[in-house]
């Protein structure tokens, strides 16, 4: 594989081709532009693309700063003869990464990495101050005081148009996002939200950060919309709340580990009857138990629906420490309340009581 040209994205779509070193700000993307040899049957190829250094000293050598990688591409179907095929990826120049000069990149694809690693050395210059982003609203859903265990931890960075208002976010998208979310199986633990604190720059920059259940590496959503499941499931909330995003969304998945928060009783605001029956669910589901039908749970008022959770968490859930009763147990884990107020998992702006 081979790294055949570069090209630099201005703000929705400009572009220009640049001789040389490159110089990229904050809010371009680079596009990289590549070519390889393939023989076999079609198949879906992932191009990954990264700018960073390299630095001999480390395991790998090449410490990556920012990076895109491309939607899936068929490629041609030649059992026995090699063709040329091209392909492009776009970074995000985010703030992920500092000022400086001579910074490196390189491309692979993921699939095959016996195609090579091309790289370009002392490249790419970053010039202009990065986006100093500031929390403005955090969700922590229900299902985080009930599981435990794997989870993915996507970041996602991406611009709008000028001075786009922040009342769109005030619980809108940690609504739409959790109900999406689910349509597609998964379920989200916590949200937050963060914009560039200098709003004197031409497009505004926001970065979300999201905690949920793993996303199956073969997602009909996400394979659909030829991107991670988790940003198709933005993508859609982003739609729902007619939000405009003008530049290329860039998406960082790591694999963690959750676990509950015992500090629930610190932020207990009180769940409505529809929080309480959908954390009802979610708690048989998760603990494979019989579920209560949801005429039955529809009948109940709050104060029996508290009841039952409550009785749910008292016969699933261990003490965290011994001699504790399993109440006090239950009450830290899945007592009567988080960051939702009146409906399921509406977002807590920063600064709220």
């Amino acid at each position: 594989m081979n790294i055949i040209g570069l090209e630099v994205f201005e703000g929705p779509g400009i572009s220009i081709a640049p001789p040389g070193q490159l110089e990229l700000t904050y809010g371009q993307k680079l596009r990289v532009n590549t070519s390889f040899d393939y023989r076999g049957p079609s198949k879906d190829i992932t191009l990954y693309g990264a700018i960073g250094e390299r630095r001999a000293w480390i395991l790998g050598g090449f410490v990556e700063k920012v990076s895109g990688e491309a939607p899936p591409f068929k490629t041609p179907n030649s059992p026995t003869t090699f063709v040329p095929v091209t392909a492009s990826v776009d970074i995000p120049i985010t703030a992920d990464i500092a000022p400086g000069a001579d910074y490196d990149l390189y491309c692979k694809l993921r699939e095959h990495p016996e195609a090579g690693l091309p790289e370009v050395d002392d490249v790419i210059t970053i010039t202009g101050i990065p986006p100093t982003f500031v929390l403005l609203e955090e969700t922590i859903y229900p299902y985080a005081y009930i599981y435990d265990g794997k989870c993915d931890i996507t970041t996602f960075t991406f611009t709008t148009i000028p001075f786009t208002p922040a009342s769109w976010i005030a619980g809108r998208l940690a609504q739409h996002f959790e109900d999406e979310a689910r349509k597609s199986g998964l379920r989200v633990m916590e949200m937050r939200v963060y914009v560039d604190e200098n709003l004197w720059r031409p497009w505004t920059n926001w970065r979300i950060e999201v905690v949920g259940t793993p996303a199956p590496a073969t997602a009909g959503l996400g394979m659909s919309l030829g991107i991670p499941l988790w940003a198709a499931i933005l993508i859609i909330a982003f739609a729902i709340i007619a939000v405009i995003i003008v530049a290329t969304l860039a998406t960082k998945t790591i694999v963690g580990l959750f676990k509950r928060k015992p500090e629930l009783e610190a932020v207990k605001v009180g769940w409505g009857k529809e929080t309480l029956i959908l954390t009802i669910q979610d708690s048989e589901e998760y603990w494979e138990r019989i579920p209560t039908p949801i005429e039955t749970l529809g009948g109940m008022s709050e104060e029996d629906l508290r009841h039952l959770l409550n009785k749910i968490a008292e016969e699933e859930v261990a003490p965290p420490v011994e001699g504790l009763g399993l109440a006090i147990a239950a009450a830290a884990v899945l007592g009567l309340g988080a960051l939702a107020i009146g409906a399921y998992a509406l977002g807590k702006p920063k600064g709220t009581q």
